[in-house]
C-alpha cells in the first residue's frame, strides 16, 4: 500500500512475508514490484520479513544521501521511528528505556543476535524506548521509540528484557503465527524532507489481525 510519495521519496506500507530487497535465494523484493511502477529507487531503511509496516524509499541520490543522514543520527533532526508490538509478558516498567550492546553475527544468513549488558568485540550499542499502551487478556501492547537502528534491535532487546514478540520463536516465542509473521509493526516514521526541510508524518495502518483489530484507534501515534 501506497503511503506517501513526492519528487524525493516513496513510502508503502510492506506486508508480512515481503522482502525489501532481493533475498539470499533471488526471493522476489518490495523493491522490484515497486520499480515498476515508480523508476529506479533507492532503499535508506529496511525492516525484518516478518515485520510489516511502513518502508521508506529515495527517488535521487541527493535524497538518498540526505535520509542516510537523518536515519544515522547524523542530521540535526534525526528520523523519529516508532513501532506497536504485542509481548507476552508485562515489561520491567510502564515506561522506560533499554540500553544495550548487540553481537551481530556476520554473513548474508542473519542468525541470531546476542545482547550483551557491557560493550565487547564487535558489539554495537542499542537504545529504545517503551511505553505500555494496552493489554488484552494475553498480551501487552508496547509502543517503542527506536533511537538506535540495529539489526533485529526490538525482538532482542525486548526478549532480553523477558518480553517475546507474539509469533517470534527465533527470540523466544512459544509458537509461531498462522502466517509466518510477528506482530511488530512499523507504525510510524516524522522526518524531514531533503528538500525543503519541511517536517513530514507518514501513518502507516496496522494489518487487518484479530489482535491488532482489538486496540482503540486513539492508541495509533499521532504528530
Amino acid at each position: 500500500m501506497l503511503l506517501y510519495q513526492d519528487k524525493d521519496i516513496i513510502a508503502v506500507n510492506k506486508k508480512i512475508g515481503e522482502y525489501v530487497l532481493p533475498g539470499i535465494k533471488g526471493e522476489p523484493a518490495l523493491i522490484d514490484r515497486l520499480e515498476k511502477s515508480y523508476g529506479r529507487l533507492l532503499p535508506v531503511h529496511r525492516i525484518d520479513v516478518p515485520v510489516s509496516g511502513i518502508v521508506l524509499f529515495a527517488r535521487t541520490k541527493a535524497a538518498a544521501a540526505d535520509l542516510g543522514r537523518q536515519f544515522s543520527g547524523q542530521a540535526d533532526k534525526p528520523v523519529e521511528k516508532r513501532y506497536l508490538c504485542a509481548v507476552d509478558a508485562a515489561p520491567p516498567a510502564e515506561s522506560g528505556r533499554l540500553e544495550d550492546y548487540l553481537y551481530i553475527p556476520s554473513g548474508k544468513k542473519l542468525n541470531k543476535v546476542r545482547v550483551l549488558k557491557e560493550p565487547g568485540k564487535n558489539t554495537k550499542k542499542a537504545v529504545l524506548d517503551y511505553r505500555l499502551i494496552f493489554r488484552t487478556e494475553r498480551y501487552y501492547i508496547l509502543e517503542i521509540t527506536l533511537l538506535t537502528g540495529r539489526k533485529h534491535q526490538i525482538r532482542a532487546q525486548l526478549a532480553a528484557a523477558g518480553c517475546h514478540i507474539k509469533g517470534d520463536i527465533k527470540y523466544g516465542a512459544k509458537r509461531t503465527n498462522p502466517d509466518g509473521g510477528i506482530h511488530l509493526h512499523a507504525i510510524s516514521l516524522k522526518l524531514a524532507s531533503p528538500s525543503s526541510g519541511a517536517s513530514l508524518f507518514i501513518l502507516a495502518p496496522l494489518p487487518d489481525d484479530p489482535l491488532w483489530n482489538a486496540l482503540p484507534p486513539n492508541l495509533l501515534p499521532g504528530e
